[in-house]
């Protein structure tokens, strides 16, 4: 075998190696008897295309492409477990409980710090610091803890494949998780990857079989028709080039199709996390130093922090259901159009009472009253911030519902 066919299996592997599950690379032995039979029946395949003779740089590529994509071939590791919801049935036991722990290590944690704080501050201060504490950490952890275990079950992960961690934590929360559920997960881990092997092997059973019949009628005129086996080796090319062709294109259709979600997880991610952040801020307010802001102007920052607060919840719904739930999105789309009407009164109620808006922080005075000449500035400027609040809103309601209607091309198409 040439340096140049060994180079081609080697890059091929590597990229098969890449694309598998994270689950699979922890397992050193498992991964690398999974490599090794792809070899084999790569270089079986090279053979039977060959036709016992010498292999060629062609039979490794037309191999390759009987083999599949990296990506085809990572796919059948990947399909483990019954989907529920967005995690799957195996892990969601593993997620509850990593997410009581963390709820458990977080509200341990507030206590400790309220109770010093009893030394120094009076009771229902220290309480109320605690409880807020207490909320906005486990909001963050369900939140980062549902996000990773949403990548471990599209990666096609198990309890088992974590080690020791799920049993002392079902120790610790004993609900529906034993040492009998490990061995099975266990023995559906190997079960899953003999599968897999047996899948490719059916596969190239059959391209086997092609090409054994190919073979079949080229012996019986190769004597006397060299020049037509010849002629046949390339039009075997030229199909296998016409076959990757159209996976390309194939392909390509599938990412165009990709792009074409109105909706994506970065965006779902970026909304909800914001919502929320931004909200909690405005609805705290660590900012707030007493004469600075008028209370009422603050108790103003409370009801819109709780609007923001809503929306990023409603992002999170989103989130949960996946961008893949037409009906869903569709649904909860809807309703954060209509959600986005709540915005308007509150905007209206602050340009009414202009003078509880902190100007002099910029100025140096505060604007009591909105005069009723059309030509002066001061009237001028609150109109156009009225007409650009309401466009705004009005913008994103129909950008809402142009999604929706995207939506309905996608479950139409």
């Amino acid at each position: 075998m040439s340096e140049s066919e060994n180079k081609i299996v080697k890059n091929y592997l590597n990229s098969v190696k890449q694309k598998l599950p994270e689950w699979l690379k922890w397992k050193e032995e498992e991964l690398k008897n999974v490599l090794d039979d792809l070899e084999a029946q790569l270089y079986g395949e090279a053979r039977s295309i060959s036709g016992a003779e010498e292999l060629t740089d062609e039979d490794i590529k037309e191999a390759i492409v009987r083999m599949g994509a990296p990506e085809s071939i990572a796919r059948l590791y990947k399909n483990r477990g019954k989907p529920k919801f967005y995690l799957t049935q195996e892990i969601f036991d593993f997620y509850l409980r990593t997410m009581f722990f963390f709820f458990g290590v977080i509200i341990f944690i507030n206590i400790i710090v309220a109770a010093f704080q009893f030394l120094f501050r009076v009771w229902w201060e220290v309480l109320g610091s605690m409880f807020s504490g207490i909320w906005i950490g486990c909001l963050v952890a369900a939140i980062v803890i549902t996000i990773v275990f949403v990548y471990f079950s599209m990666e096609g992960f198990l309890p088992e494949d974590f080690g020791v961690i799920p049993q002392r934590l079902a120790m610790i929360f004993p609900f529906t998780f034993s040492e009998e559920y490990m061995a099975d997960t266990r023995a559906y881990t190997k079960q899953h990857i003999e599968e897999a092997r047996m899948l490719g092997k059916e596969k190239l059973v059959a391209a086997k079989a092609r090409v054994e019949e190919r073979m079949a009628e080229s012996k019986v005129l190769r004597e006397e028709r060299r020049a037509e086996a010849k002629l046949l080796r390339k039009q075997k090319l030229e199909e296998a080039k016409t076959l990757r062709k159209q996976k390309s294109e194939e392909a390509k259709q599938k990412r165009l199709f990709k792009k074409s979600q109105p909706v994506t997880i970065g965006e779902l991610i970026f909304g909800t996390s914001a919502g929320i952040i931004f909200g909690l801020l405005l609805i705290i307010q660590p900012f707030s130093v007493s004469g600075l802001m008028l209370p009422a102007f603050l108790e103003w920052l409370k009801l819109f922090g709780f609007l923001v607060f809503v929306s990023g919840l409603i992002d999170l719904i989103r989130l949960v259901i996946g961008v893949s739930n037409y009906t869903g999105q569709q649904v909860f789309l809807i309703i954060g159009a209509i959600y986005n009407l709540s915005y308007i009164p509150v905007f209206l109620l602050l340009l009414n009472q202009p003078e509880i808006f902190p100007i002099s922080l910029f100025s140096g005075g505060n604007i009591l009253s909105i005069p009723l000449d059309p030509s002066n500035i001061t009237y001028i400027v609150y109109f156009w911030v009225i007409i650009v609040i309401i466009i705004g809103i009005i913008g994103g309601m129909i950008g809402k519902f142009v999604k929706v209607g995207k939506y309905s091309k996608l479950k139409a198409y």
